[in-house]
């Protein structure tokens, strides 16, 4: 009995640790495939397509009117897009991209799963209405109050031992003079 608990304590452990990943990992390819496979077969609808231009610096290119297919995919503000279609024409590459819906929804899920998984005090924190970021606020200005009697007490002992030191606290210098210093003289 204590192996079999101990077997599954240690699966649902690995599956924690990197098997989420591997699965939505999975999931994200069979929905890439899939999506590629009705591009391929042009089973998209026209009116979802968005055109992205780019200017490009080409020495040796020609016009194309028509577009012809490419694989690929961009992020654009965390939307996916997966290109269909592109072409150059009057010195700038034109692609037209597709929302890759399903990819989003398995990157969102793997992303909640995630939070959920690893996020073990996250219920805890919003029950006590706030009362743990007082105390951290409380223990934070204690520790200023700290660092500044440290500082004033070191500013203050080497005020009073070293008098002549310019110290990096103090704004006046130990000597303010105009003149030019004396010339060097040697005796020989």
């Amino acid at each position: 009995m204590r192996k079999i608990a101990t077997i599954l304590l240690l699966s649902i452990f690995t599956f924690n640790i990197i098997g989420y990943q591997l699965l939505y990992n999975f999931f994200s390819q069979q929905s890439d495939t899939a999506l590629e496979l009705a591009l391929d077969q042009d089973q998209y609808n026209e009116n979802d397509l968005i055109s992205i231009k780019q200017p490009t610096n080409l020495p040796y290119y020609s016009n194309s009117k028509t577009f012809s297919r490419i694989d690929g995919e961009v992020e654009i503000d965390g939307t996916t897009y997966k290109y269909v279609k592109c072409r150059i024409y009057n010195d700038s590459l034109e692609m037209l991209c597709i929302p890759h819906v399903a990819k989003m929804k398995i990157q969102q899920s793997k992303q909640d799963y995630a939070k959920v998984a690893n996020d073990f005090q996250q219920n805890e924190k919003e029950k006590k209405d706030g009362a743990t970021t007082k105390s951290f606020q409380k223990q934070l200005s204690e520790y200023e109050d700290l660092q500044i009697e440290i500082t004033t007490n070191i500013y203050s002992i080497l005020n009073s031992k070293f008098a002549a030191l310019n110290i990096p606290f103090q704004n006046k210098r130990p000597f303010n003079t105009v003149e030019q210093p004396p010339d060097a003289s040697f005796i020989a």
